[in-house]
């Protein structure tokens, strides 16, 4: 692996694990205050042809209801620019699930995905969606 692959994940990850860092203590403090649609913002450049792919394990327990991109500002006439995709959540029935997010070539199905986020959920019976777990792994070459 190429040190500016290496520099990339390393990147990546730190830039996972501040968000989660940040996201979690909000969350704490709330006392029951907590959103019951969460949204998961990640970082990516689909002019790369890299995405974020979003697996749901249950679909009869969470629904996306919503897949968004919003591009960092860039200088005019610079095109390629990274920016966020954003994923928010529903609760449609009691239970658990998990949602696997998989950063990688649509087109590249034989691939393994250079970064993989699992999120395992829980709904409640009022469908107010918790994280209850994380997972995230490297993958790639």
């Amino acid at each position: 692996m190429s040190t500016t692959n290496m520099v990339k994940r390393l990147c990546l990850l730190l830039t996972l694990l501040a968000v989660m860092a940040l996201a979690i203590p909000a969350v704490a403090e709330d006392a029951g205050n907590a959103p019951t649609q969460p949204t998961v913002i990640l970082e990516g450049n689909p002019t790369t042809g890299y995405t974020w792919n979003i697996i749901v394990a249950d679909e009869n327990v969470i629904a996306v209801t919503d897949e968004g991109f919003a591009a960092n500002e860039t200088e005019e006439g610079i095109v390629g620019a990274s920016g966020y995709q954003r994923f928010s959540f529903e609760g449609k029935a009691e239970g658990y699930t998990t949602v696997t997010f998989a950063y990688g070539r649509s087109w590249e199905t034989e691939e393994t995905p250079e970064y993989t986020l699992t999120y395992d959920l829980s709904v409640d019976s009022d469908l107010v969606v918790t994280i209850v777990g994380t997972t995230f792994s490297l993958g790639g070459n």
